[in-house]
């Protein structure tokens, strides 16, 4: 395994540009071919753009404006680049140059950021040796192209110079725009930031070598170009300063610079610094040529102290440091062959992971109906097994329960609901209502305290004050202590509350009688008045049974949207089709709300129906002929019952009992008997009214799940126009853009990697 240090320093133990070269690619080609194979190889990559997603070897040149950069490249590459006091043309120019006996040039474009489609075609120009003078002409006609294409004054676009003749150095560099601190009258305030962000994306690049131009003159620790070096290779393994113009420093202050060149006063660059001398201006002014340039420059190190003196001769020139930058770029090349190789093929099978994901979207219409077609076929035919039970095992996956099963258990609710309301439980003893309890031959008119199993506690029903000062409960307090129900009074002390039978007590209609007085018509008032009785059932029904209707209609289309919802969205073949599935979504729920206003309809017309007071039903008749009968039973029982005691009572008591009952039952106003037969009344309809509700409204609901799949069908089949299914079956811009993107990088890829088997 080879490794190459400049200046034989060997780094310390951290990640470096220099990696392990591979010992299987590497030694497929021989020496004698190898390095013009895999510069080859390389300068391919760059041109198919590998380099946006891999890392690739390169030489990037960096510097100020007037840090002598354009003099070095010129100098290298013997080619006078365009040269603008207009800093409009910025984009990298990629200098490829190969040594052969005959010189040619070609200048070329190659597009990072054009959008797929528009033509950013540059012809490429090509330079022979008769036509050699127009080869700068031409390089600045590349950048004017990009940035008239680009309409930007920085563009990351490249313009490629492909060289060769016997005066170049196998070598690639790129020529990054210089670094400015302030903006012209005519340009962005933004250009020092795009310049910024424009070399970011090379000098991030851990396999790319900085070559940090900066004039010898200028203080070294103060310059913004190492500093930038610095920010993106703080450990000065990458990055080589390139000193310039030493004609210019100070007199006195050479030395100083020596032990600079030499790596005597500053930190360790790992490949050292050089030192070149460019044509100044004056030499410019001459038209002195560059071979003229190079010349003067060998004489001058040669001649002139303290440069002379410097026994490491390769530290200075141009043609040092042509080769030493030829000769590190093939180090580089076949040092991280291995890794370039591998990073192409997981990127290229990541990327093509993720496109996959994104799904393929048909092109033609006669595609986007087939497929418009079959998904909505496969909807219609599966959202019934879905919600109802059926083959469609793993698809049931997608409930804990059925949506019938959730159906049925609030239906359950529904019924419980109504069984707890008012007018199925007028004549229930339940804490907190009026009640008249018949006790030792009298009635006693109070509100129930409590009840406990088959006993009811009254207030003002008890046995015997305990003389015992309760502490931490409040007056009216029921509680129970052992065998007893307690009550606490006003100031504290219990009570022990007398349990009244149920069979004893029945409900106060006291409330009724109200509303019979308030509304008592012209009749006769000894008929009962069922336009009472027709408001009180109007009353109830609406408040109490209406929205718990309504609600388990509500929680029926519910059921109905998530389980569509959830089905469309696990729908593989429309992931990546936004619009599609969200037309669907919203077809369906739209379907849901439709169906629910008119079962909603229905539910208000059956309401109504039951608003007004009707039946056949003989559970009706007869249920109301128990309950007239049930009061004066209950009193007689009461009085004449022996509770346990052998004897039988003698006749005439039972006489004079049953004579008292009928005299009490006689002695009532006739609005009382009206009342309580009114509440007899409605505790029979009510009965027989919460049986109808609680079964046609969950059968309402349930028509709406029979009748959903096919009306889903009808709008999908014959609603939906040709126009539309082709304008929903296409993906999403930000999804058709992360496609072309992903393609893009497949190409890309795919063309680096044809690069290498060509290689082979």
């Amino acid at each position: 395994m080879a490794l190459f240090f400049l200046n034989g320093n060997k780094p310390e133990q951290s990640e470096s540009v220099l990696i392990e070269a591979p010992r299987t690619m590497t030694n497929t080609i021989t020496d004698s071919d190898g390095n013009e194979a895999y510069r080859a190889f390389m300068n391919k990559l760059a041109q198919c753009n590998v380099d946006q997603y891999v890392d690739l070897p390169m030489i990037a040149v960096m510097g100020d404006t007037s840090s002598g950069k354009s003099s070095l490249l010129s100098m290298i590459s013997l080619v006078e680049l365009p040269s603008n006091d207009k800093l409009t043309t910025r984009c990298p120019i990629r200098l490829q140059m190969r040594k052969s006996e005959s010189k040619s040039a070609t200048v070329k474009v190659i597009w990072k950021d054009s959008p797929e489609g528009f033509d950013y075609n540059f012809i490429p120009k090509e330079v022979t040796e008769a036509n050699w003078d127009d080869l700068t002409g031409y390089i600045s006609e590349a950048q004017t192209h990009i940035v008239e294409k680009q309409n930007k004054e920085v563009a990351r676009d490249v313009v490629s110079v492909e060289m060769t003749g016997p005066h170049c150095e196998n070598l690639t560099l790129i020529d990054l725009p210089g670094i400015v601190r302030s903006h012209g009258k005519d340009e962005s305030a933004s250009l020092s930031e795009d310049i910024q962000a424009l070399m970011s994306d090379y000098l991030t690049n851990q396999r790319c070598v900085i070559l940090a131009v900066l004039p010898a003159n200028v203080d070294f620790h103060n310059s913004q170009i190492m500093a930038e070096a610095l920010k993106v290779d703080p450990g000065t393994k990458r990055t080589i300063p390139v000193l310039t113009k030493p004609d210019l420093i100070d007199s006195g202050a050479e030395s100083s610079v020596k032990e600079l060149l030499l790596g005597e006063k500053t930190q360790h660059f790992e490949m050292g610094f050089h030192m070149v001398k460019g044509r100044g201006q004056e030499a410019l002014n001459k038209k002195t040529t560059i071979e003229e340039g190079l010349t003067q420059e060998a004489t001058f190190f040669y001649n002139t102290e303290p440069w002379r003196g410097v026994e490491d001769k390769s530290l200075f020139g141009t043609k040092n440091l042509r080769m030493k930058l030829g000769e590190l770029q093939m180090k580089l090349i076949r040092l991280s062959f291995q890794n370039i190789v591998s990073e192409m093929k997981e990127k290229r099978e990541s990327a093509f992971s993720s496109r996959q994901q994104l799904g393929e979207i048909p092109s033609e219409f006669i595609e986007k109906r087939a497929l418009f077609r079959k998904v909505a076929d496969d909807i219609c035919r599966s959202i019934r097994p879905l919600i109802f039970g059926g083959h469609l095992i793993g698809k049931s996956k997608m409930f804990k329960r059925k949506p019938s099963a959730e159906f049925h258990v609030a239906s359950k609710r529904f019924k419980d609901t109504l069984s707890k309301s008012r007018l199925a439980n007028i004549s229930k003893i339940a804490v907190g209502v009026d009640a008249i309890a018949f006790v030792n031959s009298n009635e006693v008119k109070d509100t129930v305290r409590y009840v406990k199993g088959n006993d009811v506690y009254f207030k003002s029903i008890r046995q015997n004050k305990l003389h015992i000062l309760l502490s931490g409960r409040t007056a009216d307090d029921v509680y129970e202590d052992g065998n007893h129900v307690k009550i606490v009074d006003n100031n504290n002390y219990a009570y022990i509350m007398k349990p009244v039978p149920m069979e004893s007590v029945r409900r106060d209609p006291e409330w009724i009688r109200k509303l019979i007085e308030e509304n008592r018509p012209y009749d006769l008032p000894i008929f009962i008045n069922t336009e009472v009785f027709k408001g009180i059932v109007v009353d109830l029904i609406d408040e109490d049974w209406r929205l718990p209707a309504e609600e388990l209609l509500t929680y029926t289309a519910g059921l109905l949207e998530t389980a569509t919802c959830k089905y469309i969205k696990s729908i593989r073949e429309i992931e990546s089709l936004v619009q599609f599935r969200e037309f669907l979504l919203f077809k369906s729920t739209e379907l849901v709300g439709t169906l629910m206003k008119e079962s909603k309809v229905q539910v208000s017309q059956f309401i109504d129906r039951e608003q007004v007071p009707y039946s056949q039903n003989h559970y009706l008749f007869e249920n109301l002929s128990n309950l007239r009968s049930q009061r004066l039973m209950k009193e007689l029982l009461s009085l004449i019952g022996t509770g346990g005691q052998d004897k039988t009572m003698e006749k005439g008591a039972v006489v004079s009992a049953v004579n008292l009952v009928f005299e009490r039952n006689q002695a009532r106003s006739m609005d009382d008997h009206m009342a309580e037969e009114m509440q007899h009344a409605l505790n029979a309809y009510g009965k027989v009214a919460e049986k109808r509700f609680i079964d046609t409204v969950p059968m309402i609901c349930i028509e709406v799940m029979e009748k959903y799949d096919r009306r889903l069908n009808d709008i999908l089949s014959n609603d939906v126009i040709d126009s539309e299914i082709d304008r929903l079956v296409v993906a999403p811009p930000e999804q058709q853009r992360a496609m072309e993107k992903y393609d893009k990088e497949i190409a890309t890829l795919d063309a680096g990697i044809a690069a290498l088997k060509r290689l082979f």
